[in-house]
């Protein structure tokens, strides 16, 4: 165990989160101003905090200082003095890190991980010394804070909500010895603080981290301060307002590098929209796919979305880096963390453009498929399915007769079953995914269900195929009978023959089977939860083969599997028997009896 970590330990004994953080930003602000180490009193060391001054910042030291006072107010003399005594010895650096490292337990309910992030954005922004940098959403630590370590004289702005994280990040910002750095406090897509003769501050590079999937602040989004929502019209998460707002704050040869989830890159609607509108204007350079679990507090993966206002010879085109690979990272106690290998080979694909098979590859801006989502665009080289490790021929692939579902199928939606619509008297029976098993359903499980408006169109028929397209991907089953009360719920899709070219059973056998199952997870997307969007599944490729030789298939694979089954069915039997005779020999069947 470190110094430090012992130290970090020691302080989480003394008092609670709140007195402990008041204790240490204290100590900070009198090194800060050269204070002595040793404090006699109480009153000694509140007067020292107080003596620190920053007209620069004063509104922020001014808050800071009122609260540690504050906090301080009802702790004794001399509990106080132990602790300050006990950290007497230590730098104001190894304080600071104290310091965030009990902050992230508090806030975050972990430790003080680090997962390469940072230090990846800040090689794929290419930032210079001379470069102005912000990040809209700062946090108390972050890309921005491990520049201002490697060059306290950058110029950094940084806005945050919180207050608490304002006076985490200018203790942060102040122990490096920064001095060219803005900070402000609030709501950045309300109100940005960074603003200079009534116009919006512009800089060379933006490198942010925005909250996931937050919820949009509508009023933000109606003042529109300084036109910075100029892509299209956001939807009820904000990630795209986030992204707007910084490619607003880019100047003209400006680049952002944003960490985004899986979301922003392929959802439907209005973000559909604003990410036409930013492929039309040619801002997307990049999109680099990373791990899942590179947070405690997120499981989901996240991705870089790199824009550039000046492409130079790239222009029209965008690259696509799958930085999930086989010692690009590593399991890290809790999270999943980059490898030096991986950041320097991430790096250097960006940065050389080069296209290698199952991790990078290059397109034209006119062959964007209406998502930025990196597998829809990277074939792996190898896949895992049902446990069984698959080596993907790209060759074969791409040169075999396929159709897309759509030219086969007419794919019909499920009904929202809710609980208002569960009744024990409901006239219709709804099918879940949990009803479906070994492509069979389990007639005796489903809900009965009530549908107040034209349940026609909810109706399954003979030859429909359920397929599931939400949480449990890929399970199938055929409806076998005409004039049913069934209908799917809405985590299922039915697939009903629009061509007399489609054998329905071929059909399902196909999907069930492994090349049927890469052909979904290609198409999978979601954060927290798999689904697979409308066009992806219009999408899904099948193959085209004669309907005479899909009939003639099913027929004998079906003929051939009762044969099969009675004679796995007879095997089981003797082997059942031959356990038997074994048994007899110590007179089981006297004492258990079937």
């Amino acid at each position: 165990m470190s110094n430090t970590e012992k130290l970090i330990r020691k302080t989480e004994n003394h008092f609670n989160y709140p007195i402990n953080r008041a204790i240490i930003s204290g100590r900070i602000l009198a090194d800060l101003n050269d204070s002595p180490k040793v404090f006699s009193t109480k009153e000694n060391f509140i007067h020292a905090c107080l003596a620190y001054t920053d007209p620069k910042h004063e509104q922020i030291v001014k808050e800071l200082k009122e609260s540690i006072q504050t906090i301080l107010a009802d702790v004794k003399s001399n509990e106080l003095f132990e602790v300050t005594n006990a950290y007497k010895h230590v730098s104001t650096k190894d304080l600071i890190e104290v310091l965030n490292a009990i902050s992230e337990k508090h806030y975050f309910s972990g430790g003080n991980f680090e997962n390469g992030l940072d230090e990846l954005m800040l090689k794929i922004a290419e930032v210079e010394s001379y470069d102005s940098v912000l990040d809209p959403t700062s946090g108390y630590k972050g890309a921005w804070l491990k520049l201002l370590k490697e060059n306290s004289e950058q110029k950094i702005t940084i806005q945050e909500i919180e207050k608490e994280f304002i006076a985490l990040a200018y203790l942060n910002a102040k122990v490096t010895g920064a001095n060219n750095f803005e900070i402000y406090q609030g709501d950045v897509l309300a109100d940005p603080k960074y603003v200079v003769d009534g116009k919006l501050e512009l800089f060379d590079k933006v490198i942010t981290f925005p909250p996931i999937s937050m919820k949009l602040n509508k009023e933000a989004m109606d003042k529109n301060k300084f036109n910075r929502f100029r892509f299209g019209k956001v939807g009820m998460r904000a990630d795209y307002a986030f992204i707007s707002n910084a490619i607003a704050s880019l100047k003209d040869k400006g680049k952002a590098v944003i960490a985004v989830a899986d979301g922003p890159l392929f959802q439907s609607g209005s973000t559909g929209k604003i990410r036409q509108n930013l492929i039309s204007d040619d801002l997307i350079e990049a999109v680099i796919s990373l791990p899942d679990h590179m947070f405690i507090t997120a499981g989901v993966p996240i991705n870089l979305l790199v824009i550039n206002k000046d492409k130079h010879n790239f222009k029209g085109k965008i690259q696509f880096i799958n930085g999930n690979q086989t010692n690009w990272f590593k399991h890290d106690r809790f999270v999943n963390a980059l490898t030096s290998t991986g950041i320097n080979e991430i790096t250097k694909i960006y940065n050389e453009k080069i296209e290698k098979d199952g991790i990078s590859t290059i397109i034209n801006n006119d062959d964007y498929k209406d998502t930025l989502n990196v597998k829809k665009y990277i074939l792996p080289t190898e896949i895992t399915i049902d446990d069984q490790q698959y080596h993907i021929n790209k060759e074969n692939l791409q040169k075999g007769n396929r159709v897309s579902l759509d030219q086969l199928v007419e794919i019909k939606r499920g009904f929202n079953v809710t609980q208002r619509n569960e009744t024990a008297a409901g006239k219709y029976l709804a099918i879940k995914v949990v009803d479906i098993n070994d492509k069979k359903i389990n007639r005796d499980k489903l809900s009965h269900i009530n549908i107040p408006t034209n349940p026609s169109r909810y109706l399954l028929k003979k030859n429909d195929l359920l397929l599931s397209t939400r949480g449990t991907l890929g399970k199938v089953a055929m409806i076998n009978e005409d004039n049913t009360n069934m209908v799917a719920s809405a985590n299922l899709v039915a697939l009903r023959a629009i061509s007399d070219n489609i054998n329905m059973k071929w059909l399902m056998y196909y999907l069930s089977s492994p090349m049927g199952k890469f052909e979904i997870s290609q198409a999978t997307s979601g954060t927290a939860i798999s689904t697979i969007s409308p066009s992806d599944l219009r999408n899904i490729q099948i193959p085209v083969i004669s309907k005479a030789d899909q009939d003639q298939a099913v027929e004998q694979f079906e003929q051939n599997k009762i044969k099969l089954d009675q004679r796995l069915k007879e095997l089981q039997k003797q082997y059942l028997e031959n356990e038997d005779k074994l048994y007899d020999s110590w007179q089981m069947n006297q004492i258990l009896t079937k």
